[in-house]
């Protein structure tokens, strides 16, 4: 649908009262097994050629379908070497759906929580702890663990009771193991990030954190995820930018003037309008 109409379909041309070229509109005529839809789309063709189609999801499913149609994949990995396998995961699965590595970005989201020393970085963590109200904490763990009110706060993690969306419930799990966590401690631990990476120090440290992953085919960028706003993203938009630009890992100036551009993806190609092209091409080489 989103390739209706060319870029240069609408001529507008008041004079001739012409207002778009028919050679230049493509009707899909979708016929599937659950809809069917003819089309075309009611609106010009954006700039960024198709909406930048950003997609969440670790199952086995969800990599195929990030590999296949994903320009941005909102990642979560709580260390290096989940994150490392989870990038080679999916970009190893895109050849055979002809895309090149780089035309898919993952993104991991990152809570970042910067101080001018770590001192202040943890103190702040503290405060924002302090606030986490039970009922809260324990309605983010029974998103993806199910219901663990019976069960005693500062008691161990039990095995799921209703376990959903089995990939994130896995990396929450996966926490509660490393650290031997109570069900107080996990929820606190997961609150705030909903089981993302949390880094807590000073600009250069998450900097530091940032780059390591980057560098290590781990995150071609980061979502991040702000503690409270503004401020918390204000934090990282003045301290931790600056130290990365310092770095040349963070641009200075918008390269482009699309999301799609930013992200460094090429604009989406128009298939339909290079099938037509060539038929236009076949039609005339045959007269």
């Amino acid at each position: 649908m989103w390739e209706s109409w060319e870029d240069d379909a609408f001529l507008r041309d008041k004079a001739s009262g012409v207002n778009y070229d028919p050679a230049k509109l493509h009707v899909l005529n979708h016929k599937g097994v659950h809809f069917q839809v003819r089309g075309p789309l009611n609106v010009a063709r954006t700039p960024q050629g198709a909406p930048v189609i950003v997609q969440a999801g670790a199952s086995e499913q969800g990599r195929e379908l990030a590999a296949a149609t994903a320009d941005v994949v909102y990642a979560a990995a709580q260390t290096l070497a989940d994150a490392q396998a989870y990038y080679a995961s999916v970009k190893g699965r895109m050849a055979k759906y002809g895309r090149e590595r780089d035309e898919l970005k993952i993104m991991p989201g990152l809570m970042a929580i910067p101080g001018r020393t770590r001192q202040e970085a943890h103190d702040r963590y503290e405060v924002l702890q302090e606030l986490v109200q039970p009922v809260v904490g324990l309605g983010a763990l029974a998103n993806y663990l199910g219901d663990l009110s019976d069960y005693p706060l500062d008691g161990p993690v039990p095995a799921p009771v209703n376990r959903r969306m089995h990939s994130r419930a896995q990396i929450f799990l996966d926490i509660a193991a490393r650290g031997n966590l109570t069900i107080r401690q996990l929820y606190l631990s997961v609150a705030g990030g909903n089981g993302h990476r949390t880094v807590i120090g000073t600009p250069a440290d998450i900097a530091d954190a940032m780059e390591e992953w980057f560098h290590a085919e781990a995150a071609d960028g980061f979502n991040i995820l702000p503690p409270w706003l503004p401020g918390g993203l204000e934090d990282v938009v003045e301290m931790v930018v600056p130290e990365l630009q310092r770095r040349g890992l963070y641009r200075t100036a918008y390269e482009a003037t699309t999301l799609r551009g930013n992200l460094g993806l090429a604009p989406a190609s128009h298939r339909r309008a290079a099938m037509a092209a060539a038929l236009r091409g076949t039609a005339q080489v045959a007269e």
